[in-house]
């Protein structure tokens, strides 16, 4: 099974409640986030596009990306936030890239899944020419029966706004988000869904499931009976969830030296090092090679 209208996880959201202190967190593991961008958008297809009282900041890569989000006031935040929060603080969206929307829409519901339809998203932004508005078509996955976050694709409208080279570049030499893992209570079920999501089939790995893009990126699904071998030394969400992100780097011993010097309490496993989630504002985040 392939699948032609999804080609990579394009971005991981997480929500957290204090942004600057989540942010000076990312910093010291050496990534450049850019700056506070506010969020507008529709819930239902022809609905007009209204202020979402959020915004996020974003660690950038080439191809995808890691999305904070908060509340633009954190004293009140905003209903989708506050929800999110009430359930745990850390990963809670995964966005796969489509360049075909619709397709993807079609697809799912063909499969017997319900969608959200196909609804505009935008964000403004600072670029390099000023102020500039960062257009998205986005629909959401099974929106009453993803317990483990918001599941959806996205199609970028103005990607030039989006990926600017001048927040690519990181002092820990990540290149890449290289993987998203979910820990789950039923690796079959959460697979056979996850196969007419991505349109491709997992790969066995150890004690996961893994779904291979073909643009940049994979999907890992984990029992949770398995988790610690996959993710020691680290706290997960409720079960089932998004437990972390891995992006990839040029240099894994500076990264350590880097993690270690700043305090860090890792963990190593397989060639990769594991920043507990505790320490990363509730998703687990993974460095490797």
């Amino acid at each position: 099974m392939s699948a032609a209208d999804i080609d990579s996880v394009n971005h991981v959201g997480m929500a957290v409640r204090d942004l600057g202190a989540t942010v000076a967190r990312y910093e010291a593991m050496g990534f450049l986030l850019t700056p506070y961008s506010p969020h507008s958008g529709a819930w239902k297809p022809g609905e007009p596009v209204k202020p979402m009282g959020s915004g996020n900041r974003c660690v950038m890569f080439a191809k995808n990306y890691l999305e904070i989000l908060a509340s633009e006031n954190p004293k009140q935040p905003t209903e989708r936030l506050a929800g999110y929060l009430r359930h745990h603080e850390g990963g809670h969206i995964v966005c796969f890239n489509t360049e075909d929307p619709a397709s993807v829409d079609r697809r799912l519901t063909a499969a017997g899944l319900k969608t959200s339809g196909v609804i505009p998203l935008q964000r403004d932004l600072d670029t390099p020419a000023g102020t500039r508005t960062a257009k998205f078509e986005r629909v959401q996955f099974a929106p009453n029966d993803s317990p483990e976050g918001y599941i959806q694709a996205a199609k970028h409208l103005t990607p030039e706004h989006i990926y600017q080279e001048r927040y690519t570049q990181h002092p820990n030499g990540c290149t890449e988000m290289s993987d998203v893992i979910l820990v789950v209570d039923d690796l079959e079920r959460f697979a056979a869904r996850y196969a007419i999501y991505a349109g491709v089939k997992p790969v066995r790995e150890g004690a996961a499931l893994r779904f291979h893009f073909p643009l940049v990126s994979s999907l890992t699904l984990v029992g949770y009976r398995d988790a610690p071998s996959v993710l020691p030394g680290t706290l997960y969400p409720p079960v089932p969830g998004i437990a972390a992100a891995a992006f990839r780097t040029r240099n894994l011993d500076a990264v350590r030296t880097r993690l270690h010097a700043d305090g860090f309490d890792v963990q190593e496993t397989s060639g990769r090092i594991v920043v507990p989630a505790e320490q990363a504002s509730g998703l687990a985040v993974i460095f490797e090679s």
